[in-house]
């Protein structure tokens, strides 16, 4: 792959495999805690807030809304102009980058990008009830998902093709980090009257990351704090883990020229994930440690822009 071509379409790609990965998490992220909730007996001290806090916007969200009721925080997830991550502006952005690099890409691969596009500006509208919502939402996914088996059916797995999965994989480690976060900390102490009901919630960790039938094909055993961490963070079969999309990263990375520092960075991220003892964690030291995690992937990111994106002038 030449230089030339990595420097003028890399990002771009790059950002693509980003904002899909993002649409397709908050679509998925949305319905399953719409799920919970109806589960959970009332009155329900849990709620909306933490979807906010996993999408790590409450700075804008605050700014924009006086209330984290279930109104405001799916408007501001699924079609808020004002909020560059909302499902709407993910996949207006994921249609631009298309859009500029449709030369290099599967005929259809725009149509369907597009398609998505007018799907989700025409369906996510605001105040919608929870049925259309939900319909809405999974008609986001199963579009998201054609796309990216026609891309890995399609598409030439050149270059291009790694730096599209590449920035996939990122987006996707650091959601299911943000999620396990949140959710964690938001799990009800020993004692709570709602503490027989942590297990729900626990399901609702693996259902955001649609991966409630593999734990039970994996491990058999019934849905427990220290079990659901191990499995999400280092589960090497399980396409949504920490561990898995680490060990991908660096199979993309290492398919591209001039690969040193990502790698590099990768290689310190995935050390650092498999270092600690999950199981003597606290809330405090788990969530501790996810911010690591977090903080180790924004460097991974930081090390890909500036190899293959930033290209010096002169």
């Amino acid at each position: 792959m030449k230089h030339s071509l990595l420097s003028r379409v890399a990002e771009r790609i790059y950002w693509l495999g980003r904002y899909m990965e993002r649409a397709d998490n908050t679509a998925r992220l949305i319905n399953v805690n719409t799920n919970m909730l109806m589960d959970l007996p009332t009155p329900r001290p849990l709620g909306w807030r933490p979807l906010i806090d996993i999408t790590g916007s409450e700075a804008l969200f605050d700014s924009l809304y006086k209330e984290a009721n279930e109104r405001n925080v799916c408007r501001f997830l699924t079609s808020d102009a004002r909020h560059p991550s909302a499902i709407t502006c993910a996949i207006s952005a994921a249609r631009e980058n298309a859009r500029t690099v449709r030369e290099t890409m599967p005929g259809p691969t725009f149509e369907y990008v597009n398609d998505l596009h007018l799907f989700a500006r025409s369906e996510l509208r605001p105040n919608l009830s929870r049925g259309k919502r939900g319909a809405a939402l999974e008609g986001i996914n199963s579009r998201v998902q054609r796309l990216e088996g026609f891309l890995s059916q399609n598409m030439m797995h050149d270059a291009q093709w790694q730096l599209l999965r590449l920035g996939n994989r990122i987006e996707r480690a650091d959601m299911t980090t943000r999620i396990i976060d949140v959710r964690s900390a938001d799990l009800l102490p020993p004692g709570h009257d709602l503490a027989p009901f942590q297990e729900i919630q626990w399901r609702s960790v693996l259902g955001s990351l649609n991966a409630r039938q593999s734990y039970q094909a994996a491990i058999g055993a019934p849905i427990s704090r220290s079990l659901v961490l191990e499995f999400l963070l280092r589960e090497p079969g399980l396409p949504r883990s920490c561990a898995y999309c680490l060990t991908a990263m660096r199979r993309h990375i290492r398919s591209l020229p001039r690969h040193e520092a990502p790698l590099r960075a990768c290689d310190r991220t995935a050390a650092f994930f498999a270092s600690v003892d999950l199981g003597a964690l606290d809330r405090e030291s788990l969530h501790r440690f996810l911010d690591e995690c977090q903080m180790r992937l924004g460097q991974l990111h930081e090390a890909v822009t500036e190899t293959w994106f930033r290209v010096a002038s002169g």
